[in-house]
């Protein structure tokens, strides 16, 4: 089971504290967080989604996402997907935080999507998939990864608010 906080349409915390699950059943909103690694060749890391994930099984993905555990700050939730989810180590003060989407696209699954950057060279090899939920990692240049977004690849998981956002970003500052 895992526990989660639970807030309102605007993002207040209502006090609630429900099992994920649980959550989705009762379209309550919540709060995830999603890091986009970039290296300093300007290639964003997608990772593929393991096979035995319950949604969008074998799919490629945002580097590392997860949802925010009961009484855990968004930074901290980060932290801790990028070490479960791909062996990496960081530290709040490198995390660029980009925008924050309020996600109402699936009727049972509302959250605020918190989105941030983080700049790592780790070559391919070095990420570990401590929690088997990520089968493989590849790195893709960022305009490469655009022109995918607008093609709509098959098997590319689109987030249209985020990327447009992350692309401006990574634009205006990079």
């Amino acid at each position: 089971m895992e526990l989660i906080d639970i807030f309102d349409e605007n993002n207040n915390p209502t006090n609630q504290v429900k099992d994920k699950d649980k959550a989705h059943e009762d379209g309550n909103f919540h709060r995830t967080v999603h890091v986009w690694i970039i290296n300093d060749k300007f290639e964003l890391l997608i990772q593929r989604r393991s096979s035995t994930k319950k949604t969008h099984p074998n799919c490629w993905d945002i580097s590392s996402a997860g949802h925010i555990k009961a009484g855990e700050i968004v930074t901290q939730g980060a932290i801790r997907e990028l070490k479960e989810e791909l062996g990496v180590t960081a530290k709040e003060n490198e995390l660029e935080y980009i925008t924050t989407v309020k996600s109402i696209k699936n009727p049972k699954n509302h959250e605020f999507q918190y989105v941030y950057l983080l700049n790592c060279n780790n070559t391919i090899e070095q990420y570990i998939f401590e929690d088997k939920e990520v089968s493989e990692v590849k790195y893709v240049f960022y305009k490469d990864l655009e022109k995918m977004v607008a093609d709509k690849v098959e098997g590319l998981l689109i987030h249209d608010e985020e990327y447009n956002k992350l692309f401006k970003y990574i634009k205006e500052n990079y």
